[in-house]
């Protein structure tokens, strides 16, 4: 990583994305079929090396549709109220992430933002996002699976809070696992356990801080969705929760919600913010360390 090469993004535009498709032509990469007797880079055909790279608008329907698919997809499943549900009561669900679990970094990226900054409670549509987690069974075929899934993440991952914690959870008949907002639950754990840090070993306190206390041994408000929700509905809501990031939603007290009149919030992100939401754990990973210029770990290359 030390060595890598420096890659500056910046944004497209219209004249850049024109000026480099012809750059790109001139190098041969329009696509060998292009003109048979004159070809260029043997075997090169359009999509390859971003030779068929455009510029891509904003898609107002399609955003529209997927906010409406994932307001309808909550609404059919969700259990009525907004629940607080303590942060120890919670694991990834199986189908998190594409069943790669939580990034052990960003979990203690966000306790390290906790115990620094504070813990900042959601108020309207500002704040932590809100948890959207399944009300599962113990003994269920995908209640054992995300057991099974965390517990393989534990054995590996020392980092997350101690395994004895979860242990107490399987061994009861009902558990919550999370679809949206998972290192954020995980991340209040390490302070409920007051683990060390992965960087400094330091341990988590919760100090004078009352809304983190409140969050640590209460939760936030979640929204629940029931067992009964399939596999497949909860890959399509964990997705869409991550590349809907930008979309402002509220949820009133009753448990109702309308995410198909959320606004989308236009103003600037970090790049890592927006990265954050989308990849798996092992690239989240490594884009927690680049974020905090970590150069010396064991995880590096994991």
């Amino acid at each position: 990583m030390q060595y890598a090469r420096s890659v500056v993004w910046s944004k497209v535009s219209s004249e850049r994305m024109e000026a480099w498709t012809e750059q790109m032509k001139a190098m041969g990469y329009a696509g060998s079929s292009n003109n048979p007797l004159a070809r260029g880079i043997e075997g090169c055909c359009p999509g390859t090396s971003d030779a068929h790279a455009k510029l891509v608008e904003d898609d107002a329907d399609k955003d529209k549709a997927e906010l409406k698919l994932l307001n309808d997809l909550i609404s059919k499943w969700r259990v009525p109220g907004v629940i607080k549900v303590p942060p120890r009561k919670v694991i990834p669900d199986f189908s998190n992430r594409g069943h790669t679990g939580l990034s052990v970094e960003h979990v203690h990226y966000l306790a390290t933002s906790f115990k620094e900054k504070g813990f900042q409670k959601r108020k309207g549509n500002e704040g932590h996002d809100i948890p959207v987690l399944v009300c599962e069974k113990t003994s269920s075929e995908l209640g054992k699976k995300s057991i099974e899934n965390w517990r393989s993440k534990l054995n590996d991952e020392k980092g997350f809070a101690p395994q004895e914690h979860y242990e107490r959870l399987f061994k009861g008949e009902e558990l919550y696992t999370s679809l949206g907002n998972g290192h954020f639950n995980q991340a209040l754990n390490l302070f409920f356990r007051e683990c060390p840090s992965i960087y400094n070993q330091e341990k988590y306190v919760i100090g004078q801080d009352r809304d983190l206390k409140e969050a640590v041994y209460q939760g936030v408000g979640a929204i629940v969705l029931k067992a009964e929700i399939p596999l497949r509905d909860r890959e399509t809501i964990s997705k869409l929760l991550n590349s809907k990031r930008e979309f402002k939603w509220s949820v009133h007290e009753d448990g109702t919600l309308d995410i198909s009149d959320a606004f989308e919030d236009t103003r600037t992100c970090k790049q890592f913010e927006a990265l954050s939401k989308v990849l798996d754990a092992v690239e989240l990973n490594c884009l927690v360390r680049s974020e905090l210029g970590v150069r010396d770990s064991h995880r590096i290359g994991q």
